[in-house]
């Protein structure tokens, strides 16, 4: 049995983008800034103040009339009076000691550094010229008031959270999802409930490794995941645990039972619990992913049906989830070898970078199979050959999505 009906790729990508759009406005949730690391921001922060909110010193030093330095060096240095109050005005002939950060007195408009200079009891000799300005951080000319800080969607950084910080911003708006993992099939093991490797060979299970690997995955996008143990090819064990998880989680995620065998029963039940929208996609690796939704109350959960084999399944997570919230940093660089491909469909194609004659090139990794997790330890990026090709020459600048 085949799958018919595939759809195109980016329709598939719309229709999916489209409805995660609904849920995520359900799942904002606002948190200390110093937890916001590596969450989404939901919302666009913009700045309330400048930063610096004020002129201040950028080093150790003396704060003084850039004017009154000028032609100053060591054989000729100018002497200026010392102020003892860092707060009062200085005027002509005068300075003032400074350290990293304090704000600049009213007629100061520069500052020389402490090496440059000679203190002594009520001067200071100065021996070297400053310009205007010159050591002293300008109010705003790190971050103007009104200025985005982090736009809505972004991956809240650790220098975001200083930022954020700096302007005095205690609780940011993150987007928050819990997401429900679910593997199926007959001939999987969950990793506690063996004892041995040879338990495994004698009975010839496969241990259960897309559910550990989802809940990384699925961590490192700051959402909440919840694993489920595996679940038999029993219609019946499918809808129970399903519709179970469609409870407790925004999005739930199933891996197996979704190509078109006779105990595939997972698009079957997904029909029976709820709406499937479209099952098979015009891609390669990853063709049997299905989409769909089961309504609860006033929720709509997003049911994504992963192909039961790692690679296809990580594939279809990175192309319809990972890359609606977190975009891979992408280059143009050259193919050291072709790629071929077939009009009407989209190919992932795994690839490493090789340096050679101090150049970088892409090299396509021989692998064949959706079932190959060496490739996805080894893959540093994918490329993507889009439909309306047939494939890139040798030579060719392709762009890399890096991992």
């Amino acid at each position: 049995m085949f799958l018919k009906n595939l759809m195109p790729y980016r329709r598939a990508r719309d229709i999916v983008f489209n409805t995660l759009e609904k849920v995520i406005e359900r799942g904002i949730e606002t948190v200390p800034v110093y937890e916001a690391w590596n969450r989404i921001c939901a919302e666009d922060i913009l700045s309330p103040e400048d930063l610096p909110m004020f002129n201040r010193a950028a080093m150790d030093g003396y704060g003084v009339i850039a004017e009154d330095t000028f032609g100053a060096s060591e054989t000729n240095p100018v002497i200026l009076d010392l102020l003892e109050d860092p707060d009062k005005p200085v005027e002509k002939g005068q300075c003032v000691k400074l350290s990293t950060g304090m704000p600049i007195p009213q007629g100061v408009d520069a500052v020389v550094m402490k090496e440059y200079c000679i203190e002594g009891e009520g001067f200071v000799e100065v021996r070297r010229g400053v310009h205007p300005y010159e050591n002293v951080s300008r109010r705003g000319e790190d971050i103007k008031r009104g200025e985005v800080i982090v736009k809505r969607g972004e991956v809240i950084t650790p220098y975001h959270i200083g930022m954020l910080s700096s302007l005095g911003i205690k609780r940011v708006k993150i987007y928050h999802l819990s997401v429900g993992i679910i593997s199926i099939g007959d001939e999987l093991i969950d990793l506690e409930d063996f004892t041995n490797i040879e338990e495994l060979k004698s009975k010839r299970y496969i241990v259960n490794s897309n559910t550990p690997m989802f809940y990384a995955l699925i961590g490192e996008l700051g959402f909440t995941p919840k694993m489920y143990r595996s679940v038999r090819d029993e219609k019946g064990e499918i809808e129970e645990v399903l519709l179970r998880a469609v409870k407790e989680n925004d999005v739930v995620i199933t891996t197996g039972g979704t190509s078109v065998g006779e105990r595939d029963y997972t698009v079957e039940v997904v029909r029976d619990i709820g709406k499937l929208i479209f099952h098979g996609v015009q891609i390669r690796p990853g063709k049997p992913f299905g989409f769909g939704v089961c309504s609860l109350g006033d929720r709509e959960v997003p049911l994504y049906i992963l192909s039961g084999y790692p690679v296809a399944a990580v594939v279809q997570f990175e192309l319809f989830f990972r890359s609606y919230f977190k975009r891979r940093r992408s280059v143009y660089l050259p193919l050291r070898r072709g790629i071929p491909s077939t009009v009407g469909r989209t190919d992932v194609v795994r690839v490493k970078l090789v340096s050679e004659n101090r150049k970088t090139y892409v090299e396509p990794l021989r692998i064949r199979g959706s079932g190959v997790l060496s490739s996805l330890r080894d893959g540093e990026g994918y490329i993507l050959v889009d439909e309306n090709i047939e494939g890139y020459e040798k030579g060719d600048y392709v762009k890399v999505y890096l991992f």
